[in-house]
């Protein structure tokens, strides 16, 4: 967040009272988030290590996320509880289903907007239900990591 080419701690925690204070999330959908920026951070130190600052570089975070052996892990332990606890803040009704505006809501959170949001969330909704379900969803973060073209990006 202060642009220095490392990620630490304070870093995922400014990124996550940003998206929810920009998602409007509110207790308990806000513990949990914050909750799972802080796990990911955690579990990020403890597979890549930090320097003599606290800090994991770039370099080191791509590094990881990036090498075959290491996708799974990735994802299981940094990716998805953030993804997992900002699908459950922004499925108001439970039926783990984003519409195309939810969708779109999620990812203006992140700077990501118009044309690209909207492809995005074309090319993931698959049964074309004009609805994004979790497992779709789960299936393009799976893709993206582990097919052998690099995956499909997930936003556009």
């Amino acid at each position: 967040m202060d642009h220095d080419g490392f990620l630490d701690r304070e870093d995922m925690a400014v990124v996550a009272r940003s998206v929810c204070d920009r998602l409007g999330i509110v207790d308990p959908h806000r513990a949990r988030v914050l909750k799972a920026y802080e796990q990911a951070w955690l579990n990020a130190v403890a597979a890549i290590g930090t320097d003599g600052f606290g800090r994991i570089s770039r370099k080191a975070y791509v590094r990881h996320a990036i090498r075959a052996a290491d996708r799974l892990e990735f994802v299981a332990r940094i990716v998805w509880p953030i993804g997992d606890a900002l699908w459950d803040a922004l499925d108001t009704d439970g039926d783990e289903k984003l519409s195309k505006a939810e969708y779109a809501r999620l990812w203006a959170a992140y700077d990501v907007v118009g044309k690209t949001a909207r492809n995005a969330f074309e090319r993931l909704d698959v049964n074309r239900d004009g609805l994004l379900a979790k497992d779709e969803f789960a299936q393009a973060l799976y893709d993206f990591y582990y097919r052998d073209n690099g995956g499909v990006p997930i936003t556009g």
